[in-house]
C-alpha cells in the first residue's frame, strides 16, 4: 500500500507534456470527514477486535516492506490492484524525489478506526485517519490471508453504511440501485475517459469527480496537436470483486479501475518519449506508447436520484 499523505494520489486530470510527448500524471490530496464507528456485532465476517488485529498487522508489515523496499513481503498483505500500484512504485521508487524518498521509508499509522462488517461473505470495510487523511478501505480474505484490496480517499463524506445488530448491510452487486448497479460502476467510470460518457458514464451526475474524468478526456491530444492521437481504453482489473454496502438512500459501491492509454504518432518519423516511470518499463523511444492503469472508485448510489462519483484513483502500473 501507499500510504495517502506520501505516495497515493487521487488523479484530477492527465497532462500532456508537448515537449517530450509523453503523459504526466495531475494529481491532489483529499480529506474527508470521519466516518462514525459502527457498534461492536454479536457475529459477523470478523470481530471487531480481530478486524482492529487485521488493520494492525497491515500496518506492521506495509511500514516494513516500504521500509525495505520488499515487495514479496507487501503481497502477503496486500492483493488486487492495489497491490499492482504497490508494486509499481517500488518499481519506480529510483525515480522519486529525494524529499519523496524519505516520506516513502516514514512509518504511518492508523487513528479512530471504525469498522463495517458484513454479517456473511469474505470481506469487510474499514474507515481509518493517517496522518491528516481519512481513508476507506476494503480488506478480503484469500486463503488463510486477510489482505487489503481497495484504499480510498475523498474530499467529501460518504454516506453512512447501514448497520444492523451490530453488521453493515450489503447489497446484491448485480441489483440496480437507481440508474446503475454496483456492477456496472466499473464499466460506466472507464466509458468517461474511452468516450466522454456517450455510453455507460451518461448516468453520473454532474460532480468534481465526473468533471476532471471528462476534462481529461477532452484535453487527451491537446499538448500534442497534430503529431499523435491518444486514447483511453478499458483494462481488465487485476481483481474484479466489487463490494456494496447498503445505506439510507441507496447503496454505496466500491469498485475497480483499469484502462490502458495509447499513445500512437501519425506521421512515421516520429517517435514518442516515454516519461521517467514509464521507462522504467520501456525506455526506448517508439511510434506507440501503452501505459497500463490499475485503480478504483467509490460511487454513491442512491435509489432514486443519478449515482455520483465520491473518490477515484490510478496507479501506472506497467507501460509498453
Amino acid at each position: 500500500m501507499v500510504v495517502p499523505s506520501r505516495t497515493q494520489r487521487t488523479i484530477r486530470a492527465l497532462l500532456l507534456a508537448a515537449a517530450a510527448i509523453m503523459l504526466s500524471s495531475c494529481t491532489a490530496d483529499s480529506q474527508q470527514g470521519p466516518l462514525p464507528t459502527a457498534v461492536s456485532p454479536s457475529a459477523g465476517v470478523v470481530s471487531m477486535a480481530r478486524a482492529d488485529a487485521i488493520l494492525d498487522h497491515y500496518q506492521e508489515v506495509n511500514n516494513r516492506a516500504n521500509a525495505t523496499r520488499d515487495a514479496s513481503l507487501l503481497a502477503t498483505v496486500e492483493a488486487g490492484q492495489l497491490y499492482a500500484q504497490s508494486k509499481a512504485e517500488l518499481e519506480q521508487f529510483d525515480t522519486f524525489s529525494s524529499k519523496k524518498k524519505k516520506e516513502y521509508r516514514t512509518p504511518f499509522f492508523f487513528t479512530k478506526r471504525a469498522f463495517y462488517i458484513p454479517a456473511h461473505g469474505n470481506w469487510f470495510a474499514a474507515s481509518a485517519q493517517s496522518g491528516k487523511y481519512r481513508m476507506l478501505m476494503v480488506f478480503e480474505k484469500t486463503g488463510r490471508s486477510w489482505k487489503k484490496v481497495a484504499s480510498l480517499l475523498s474530499d467529501r463524506d460518504f454516506p453512512l453504511p447501514e448497520i444492523k445488530d451490530g453488521l453493515a448491510l450489503t447489497a446484491d452487486p448485480k441489483q440496480p440501485s437507481g440508474a446503475l448497479s454496483p456492477d456496472g460502476v466499473t464499466s460506466a467510470v472507464e466509458d468517461l475517459f474511452a468516450t466522454g460518457g456517450r455510453k455507460d458514464g451518461r448516468s453520473f451526475s454532474d460532480s468534481p469527480d465526473s468533471r476532471a474524468i471528462l476534462k481529461t478526456y477532452r484535453q487527451r491530444n491537446d499538448a500534442l496537436g497534430s503529431q499523435a492521437r491518444v486514447n483511453f481504453v478499458p483494462a481488465i482489473p487485476r481483481h474484479p470483486t466489487v463490494y456494496a454496502l447498503r445505506t439510507r438512500t441507496g447503496v454505496l459501491a466500491i469498485a475497480p479501475l483499469a484502462h490502458k492509454e495509447v499513445r500512437v504518432v501519425k506521421q512515421a518519423n516520429l517517435q514518442i518519449t516515454p516519461g521517467e516511470a514509464e521507462s522504467v518499463y520501456q525506455s526506448r523511444p517508439r511510434p506507440q506508447v501503452v501505459t497500463e492503469f490499475q485503480g478504483c472508485t467509490v460511487v454513491n448510489l442512491p435509489a432514486y436520484s443519478r449515482p455520483t462519483i465520491l473518490a477515484y484513483q490510478y496507479g501506472l502500473v506497467n507501460s509498453r
